[in-house]
């Protein structure tokens, strides 16, 4: 009799559960023609496919390998204009179905010449969406994904050629041409372009560059020599007219956006939400600190911390920055700044360190993904007290 009941049980819970399948279809997208098209998968593996830190070249060669061999679901896209030295920054667009329309997520990397190993996170993150099983549902199958791995090429590769010269104080280091010879900047946080060649100072934070509230947080704009130079004005360095030219154009296809940054400082690493011009509170504050909350304890650290959330300005104001842009500007409902841990100038061949930030970085994205998720009740249910995603 028991096991009649039982059997019996499990009958009306399938029924009940085909019937919630009918009616809310688990693919988070409007159909469009002729629906969805289930890619073959197959597994990448846990460890890093991208073992040291990639350079531009490395990079372009990786995007242009995912859109050679995956045509149908892999777009590259060249930004224009070009950067002061002649490099694109390349975007990724992956649709696992043209033909629909779903909700787009925009991640980009590396905006700072000093962050190494994003570039390393958002490729291995395109791997894992391409080709892992166990990342294609519920990631790559419902949403279209907008990736940017390299926001600064010509930063990124002006640190990367300094890493073995001896460090020097950076205002000296501007100053002192003769001394640029045997060192680098102990620091460097912006891309190369010059007002002209005779200029011993140079380079703009392309993250002080954007036209939202630009400047607003300081009396006095930061010299040339200044690693916080924003530039002479809104949108003066090419790579932010090449970001903004692209992200005007996604416009409201955006609805969620993440941007891999680094923290520099051991034990404060933090997920961040707009303002960052600003001590006033977005609109939609609760939503964001609550997604943000969730994410965190989904993706606790390995020494069993949590990233600290709140709001960018908590920490100082900012002005100028890309995610204020996205908010203020295009629009963007959701908008998070991630910084993991980085060290200044990594060793280069130390995959450890490497491992940790792309981990890291891969596993506070798309735990964004799934609290946004739980937050809409995107394919997700609740079954005591635990999430579960279809």
């Amino acid at each position: 009799m028991l096991l009649q009941f039982k059997l019996y049980l499990i009958a009306v819970l399938y029924f009940f559960g085909a019937l919630f399948m009918i009616f809310f279809p688990p693919r988070n997208f409007k159909l469009s023609g002729s629906g969805a098209k289930i890619r073959m998968s197959r597994s990448v593996g846990h460890g890093l496919k991208y073992e040291k830190y990639v350079d531009y070249s490395d990079m372009v060669t990786a995007a242009e390998r995912m859109a050679r061999d995956d045509p149908g679901v892999v777009r590259l896209v060249r930004l224009k204009p070009p950067t002061a030295e002649n490099r694109s920054i390349i975007a990724l667009e992956l649709h696992s179905d043209k033909q629909s329309k779903k909700p787009g997520i925009l991640i980009m990397g590396a905006l700072n010449g000093m962050a190494w190993g994003s570039p390393n996170a958002i490729l291995e993150l395109a791997e894992k969406l391409l080709y892992d099983s166990s990342y294609q549902t519920p990631f790559f199958n419902d949403y279209d994904w907008y990736l940017i791995p390299m926001g600064n090429p010509d930063g990124i590769h002006f640190t990367q050629a300094q890493r073995d010269l001896q460090p020097l104080n950076v205002q000296e280091w501007s100053q002192n041409l003769t001394a640029r010879r045997r060192s680098r900047p102990a620091e460097w946080h912006k891309n190369v372009d010059r007002a002209s060649e005779s200029d011993s100072c140079f380079g703009t934070n392309i993250n002080r560059n954007f036209a939202f509230h630009w400047q607003d947080d300081v009396k006095k704009t930061p010299g040339r020599c200044s690693q916080w130079f924003p530039g002479v004005e809104p949108f003066s360095t090419h790579e932010a007219q090449a970001l903004r030219k692209y992200v005007d154009r996604l416009g409201d296809t955006i609805e969620l956006a993440v941007h891999i940054h680094a923290s520099f400082e051991p034990k404060k690493e933090l997920l961040l939400y707009p303002w960052r011009y600003s001590k006033r509170h977005p609109s939609n504050y609760h939503a964001l600190q609550d997604i943000g909350e969730y994410a965190a304890r989904l993706s606790r650290l390995p020494d069993g911390r949590i990233y600290e959330v709140h709001q960018s300005s908590n920490d100082g104001r900012v002005a100028g920055s890309i995610t204020d842009y996205l908010t203020g500007v295009v629009g963007t409902e959701l908008v998070y700044l991630l910084k993991p841990y980085h060290r200044k100038y990594p060793i280069y061949t130390d995959s450890k360190h490497l491992k940790a930030y792309v981990e890291k970085a891969i596993s506070a994205t798309l735990s964004l993904v799934r609290g946004w998720r739980r937050s809409t009740n995107q394919n997700t249910l609740t079954f005591f007290g635990k999430d579960v995603e279809f």
